[in-house]
Formats: structure tokens, sequence, C-alpha cells
């Protein structure tokens, strides 16, 4: 008994490009820093070989300038009244007792002590004995958003370069884009913009793109903008893919995605549904 011919199935392609998948679009996804003041586009620059991106040597960190948004804890020996947790304010100033408004931004945790010791000897304590310790480095903070595993606002104890910092956010995510971006506020309110080639940074190792960050830095990794495409018909695993938007699509590498063709597929018939 002859068997009657085999039915072939076509392969069907739908190509639909209205659901793009960009930073925006995947929940929980960081957004690229809105810049509403002017920007400034600069290539990373190499690093000087005079100023090697090494970390300051213990936690004491006699040499750091306290800033805003610090928090500090001060103590006066012997006199609890005095003793007090306080976070600089914008204006760089702190409010203590007996003293009133104080400025402290720029100063060393050195110099705050001398200085609030000062202020009391004159008036009210023989010879206070006065500590600072700062208990979080608000002013010394830089973020790091984008496809990292870790977003977040990060304390730049002593000098970091931008591998130190992404280190610290959990490494490099899925999806990259092709750079990595800081953002930098100038004095005169304008923004600063460099990039940085990621796989000359990452994958190739250049020192030179390993650049120092600095406080207040906003470290932007993109992620690549992806499209949505449907295969369905006579493959292994129709269902919807995401793809790169930037990167061409052929019709082979999408039935590829979906497992190839099955024995029914009629593969001169194959539809692209744009």
């Amino acid at each position: 008994m002859t068997r009657p011919p085999q039915r072939r199935t076509s392969v069907a392609l739908l190509v639909v490009l209205e659901c793009c998948i960009g930073p925006g679009s995947l929940p929980g996804a960081a957004q690229e820093p809105p810049l509403d003041e002017p920007t400034l586009y600069l290539e990373a620059q190499p690093l000087s070989r005079e100023t090697p991106a090494t970390p300051f040597a213990g936690l004491d960190r006699t040499g750091y300038r306290i800033g805003r948004q610090d928090l500090l804890e001060i103590k006066v020996f012997d006199v609890e009244d005095l003793n007090q947790t306080v976070r600089v304010g914008d204006d760089g100033s702190i409010s203590m007792p007996l003293i009133g408004q104080l400025l402290v931004n720029g100063l060393t945790k050195t110099d705050l002590e001398r200085k609030i010791a000062t202020l009391l000897e004159e008036r009210y304590v023989r010879d206070p004995q006065v500590t600072v310790f700062v208990k979080e480095y608000e002013s010394k903070r830089v973020a790091v958003s984008g496809a990292v595993k870790r977003p977040g606002s990060y304390e730049m104890l002593g000098r970091k370069t931008l591998l130190e910092m992404l280190s610290m956010a959990g490494g490099l995510d899925k999806d990259l884009g092709k750079q990595i971006i800081i953002f930098r506020s100038q004095e005169d309110g304008s923004t600063l913009r460099i990039a940085s080639d990621l796989e000359r940074l990452v994958y190739e190792a250049d020192p030179a793109l390993n650049l120092i960050v600095e406080a207040g830095d906003i470290i932007y990794v993109p992620t690549i903008e992806r499209v949505r495409i449907f295969v369905t018909g006579a493959v292994r695993r129709p269902d919807v893919y995401e793809v790169p938007r930037d990167e061409p699509i052929t019709v082979l590498r999408a039935v590829t995605l979906a497992g190839g063709t099955t024995d029914r597929a009629a593969r001169k018939r194959v539809q692209i549904l744009r």
C-alpha cells in the first residue's frame, strides 16, 4: 500500500520591531542620567605616570578632607554634653553646643579637632581633648549605574580607578554596550562626559583607559538596545527572541535561534511578515 506524500509546512518569520528593548524598557534597568546642563564630550586620556592609581593606605585617612553631607562623630573627653553625631550641611557647616555654626568643609579630621579645641578653650573648657571620627563619607561617593550587577552609590575612600569602582559594583552585567561613560560636574555648572572604550578597557586590559575617578562622578555602563522577533511554524523552538537592534538579523540566524527547521519544513516557502 502506497503511503500518501507527507505535507510540508512552511516556516514563518514574524519580524516585529514595534517592541524595542532598551535601557528604559526593562524593569529595573538603569536610565542614562539626564543632561540638563551643557555637556562636553571627551575621549578617555591616558593616566600620567606621575599619578599612579594607588589608594591611600590604612583607614585613618588623616589627609581626608571633610565634605558636604559627611556624617561626623564628635567627642569631647569628660564633657558628655558636647558629644554629638552631626551631618555636614550643604553649606559646609555644622552646629555645635557653645560654639554655634562652624564651617568644616575642606578641613581634615585633625584640623577640625584643633579648631574645636581652640574655640572651647577660649571660653568654656580648660585643655579640651577633642576627637572627630568620620562615620559616613557621603561627600566622596561615586554612582555606578547601567549594566553592572549591583548598581548604586559607593564610598570612594582614597584614589580609585574606573575598574576598581566597577568591581565594587559587582562587575559588569550582560548585554553591554560598547563604551563606559563618566559624567563629571564642572565648577561652571556644565557636565563633562568622558567615554572609555569598553573592549579596550576590559578585554584588552588597556591601562591607559583605566581612569582615576573623582568624587561625585556618575559611571554609566550603557546596555544594548534590543528588539523582539517572532519565529513560528516548522521550527524546533517557536518563540519570541530578543536580538541586538544594531546588528543585522538574517533569516538563517533567526531560524538558528529557533533551533533550526523540523523535517516537515518547506524550506523554499519561508515567509517574513514585517
